[in-house]
Protein backbone atom coordinates (compact mmCIF):
# COMPACT_ATOMS: atom_id res chain seq x y z
CA UNK A 1 0.00 0.00 0.00
CA UNK A 2 1.72 3.16 -0.93
CA UNK A 3 1.92 6.16 1.63
CA UNK A 4 -0.61 8.58 0.66
CA UNK A 5 -3.32 5.34 0.61
CA UNK A 6 -1.76 4.02 3.84
CA UNK A 7 -2.17 7.55 5.62
CA UNK A 8 -5.83 8.01 4.14
CA UNK A 9 -6.89 4.77 5.47
CA UNK A 10 -5.04 5.20 8.90
CA UNK A 11 -6.66 9.13 9.08
CA UNK A 12 -3.07 9.66 10.16
CA UNK A 13 -2.62 7.59 12.87
CA UNK A 14 1.40 6.76 13.02
CA UNK A 15 0.29 3.59 15.32
CA UNK A 16 -1.89 2.49 12.69
CA UNK A 17 -0.34 3.05 9.61
CA UNK A 18 2.61 1.58 11.19
CA UNK A 19 0.76 -1.63 12.22
CA UNK A 20 -0.60 -2.29 8.81
CA UNK A 21 2.70 -1.54 6.57
CA UNK A 22 5.45 -2.72 8.76
CA UNK A 23 3.68 -5.87 10.92
CA UNK A 24 0.29 -6.95 9.53
CA UNK A 25 0.90 -6.64 5.18
CA UNK A 26 4.21 -8.49 5.88
CA UNK A 27 2.78 -11.19 8.08
CA UNK A 28 0.50 -11.60 5.77
CA UNK A 29 2.28 -12.03 2.61
CA UNK A 30 4.92 -14.43 4.26
CA UNK A 31 2.11 -16.84 5.42
CA UNK A 32 0.92 -16.42 1.88
CA UNK A 33 4.54 -17.77 0.25
CA UNK A 34 4.49 -20.50 2.94
CA UNK A 35 0.95 -21.83 1.50
CA UNK A 36 1.78 -21.24 -2.00
CA UNK A 37 5.16 -22.88 -1.37
CA UNK A 38 7.19 -19.85 -2.79
CA UNK A 39 9.66 -20.25 0.35
CA UNK A 40 9.35 -23.04 2.25
CA UNK A 41 12.78 -23.07 3.79
CA UNK A 42 12.79 -23.63 7.81
CA UNK A 43 14.31 -19.61 8.37
CA UNK A 44 11.43 -17.78 6.50
CA UNK A 45 9.17 -20.11 8.17
CA UNK A 46 10.66 -19.20 11.31
CA UNK A 47 11.21 -15.50 10.71
CA UNK A 48 7.21 -15.78 10.26
CA UNK A 49 6.73 -16.87 13.79
CA UNK A 50 9.16 -14.01 14.79
CA UNK A 51 6.90 -11.75 12.80
CA UNK A 52 4.03 -12.50 14.72
CA UNK A 53 5.38 -12.14 17.89
CA UNK A 54 6.27 -8.76 17.21
CA UNK A 55 2.64 -8.53 15.71
CA UNK A 56 0.45 -9.35 18.77
CA UNK A 57 2.70 -7.17 20.65
CA UNK A 58 2.63 -4.43 18.57
CA UNK A 59 0.45 -1.18 20.82
CA UNK A 60 -2.00 -0.54 17.84
CA UNK A 61 -3.08 -4.35 18.51
CA UNK A 62 -3.32 -4.64 22.13
CA UNK A 63 -5.14 -1.59 22.17
CA UNK A 64 -7.78 -2.77 20.39
CA UNK A 65 -6.83 -6.20 20.61
CA UNK A 66 -10.56 -8.02 21.60
CA UNK A 67 -11.95 -6.56 18.07
CA UNK A 68 -8.60 -7.27 16.12
CA UNK A 69 -7.33 -10.79 17.44
CA UNK A 70 -11.38 -12.27 17.00
CA UNK A 71 -10.68 -10.40 13.21
CA UNK A 72 -7.47 -12.32 13.05
CA UNK A 73 -9.15 -15.89 13.59
CA UNK A 74 -11.98 -14.76 11.08
CA UNK A 75 -9.61 -14.26 8.59
CA UNK A 76 -7.39 -17.24 9.32
CA UNK A 77 -10.73 -19.42 9.50
CA UNK A 78 -11.46 -17.48 5.72
CA UNK A 79 -8.29 -17.99 4.43
CA UNK A 80 -7.79 -21.45 5.33
CA UNK A 81 -11.29 -22.40 3.54
CA UNK A 82 -9.85 -20.08 0.47
CA UNK A 83 -6.71 -22.52 0.32
CA UNK A 84 -8.55 -25.84 0.84
CA UNK A 85 -11.35 -24.47 -2.24
CA UNK A 86 -8.92 -23.03 -4.39
CA UNK A 87 -8.16 -26.98 -6.67
CA UNK A 88 -11.64 -28.03 -5.95
CA UNK A 89 -13.57 -29.37 -8.58
CA UNK A 90 -16.73 -27.29 -7.71
CA UNK A 91 -16.85 -23.93 -9.93
CA UNK A 92 -18.16 -22.20 -7.09
CA UNK A 93 -15.77 -23.24 -4.33
CA UNK A 94 -13.14 -22.25 -7.11
CA UNK A 95 -15.04 -18.99 -7.64
CA UNK A 96 -15.38 -18.39 -3.34
CA UNK A 97 -11.13 -19.15 -3.03
CA UNK A 98 -10.71 -16.86 -5.62
CA UNK A 99 -12.38 -13.97 -4.13
CA UNK A 100 -11.81 -14.60 -0.33
CA UNK A 101 -7.67 -15.59 -0.84
CA UNK A 102 -6.97 -11.58 -0.20
CA UNK A 103 -9.39 -11.84 2.98
CA UNK A 104 -6.48 -10.85 5.18
CA UNK A 105 -7.41 -6.93 3.48
CA UNK A 106 -10.05 -7.17 5.86
CA UNK A 107 -7.74 -5.56 8.24
CA UNK A 108 -7.12 -2.81 6.40
CA UNK A 109 -10.80 -1.90 6.40
CA UNK A 110 -11.09 -2.68 10.47
CA UNK A 111 -7.85 -0.17 10.79
CA UNK A 112 -9.78 2.61 8.69
CA UNK A 113 -13.01 1.65 11.13
CA UNK A 114 -11.30 2.10 14.26
CA UNK A 115 -9.30 5.29 12.87
CA UNK A 116 -12.08 6.81 10.95
CA UNK A 117 -15.92 5.50 11.68
CA UNK A 118 -17.85 3.31 9.84
CA UNK A 119 -18.53 5.97 6.79
CA UNK A 120 -14.83 6.14 6.82
CA UNK A 121 -14.39 1.97 6.77
CA UNK A 122 -17.12 2.16 3.78
CA UNK A 123 -15.11 4.24 1.52
CA UNK A 124 -12.18 1.90 2.16
CA UNK A 125 -13.74 -1.06 2.04
CA UNK A 126 -15.08 -0.42 -1.75
CA UNK A 127 -11.91 1.06 -2.76
CA UNK A 128 -9.61 -1.75 -0.92
CA UNK A 129 -11.69 -4.41 -2.62
CA UNK A 130 -11.17 -2.87 -5.98
CA UNK A 131 -7.62 -3.02 -5.39
CA UNK A 132 -7.21 -6.55 -4.05
CA UNK A 133 -9.31 -7.17 -7.35
CA UNK A 134 -7.34 -5.88 -10.08
CA UNK A 135 -3.97 -6.90 -8.40
CA UNK A 136 -4.66 -10.83 -8.39
CA UNK A 137 -6.57 -10.63 -11.37
CA UNK A 138 -5.47 -10.23 -15.42
CA UNK A 139 -7.58 -7.36 -17.38
CA UNK A 140 -9.67 -10.53 -19.00
CA UNK A 141 -10.68 -11.24 -15.79
CA UNK A 142 -8.06 -14.18 -14.86
CA UNK A 143 -6.64 -14.73 -11.61
CA UNK A 144 -3.02 -14.36 -11.55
Amino acid sequence: MDAGLLQRVCCGDLEAMDFLAKHWSPYVHAIDDIIDGDKDDAEHILSTFALAAVLYGHPFYLKHMPALQRLVLVITNAYADSVAWEKSEAPWQRDWADHNRHVGMEMVIAVAQICGGYDHARKVSREQRSICWHEHHAPNGEAV
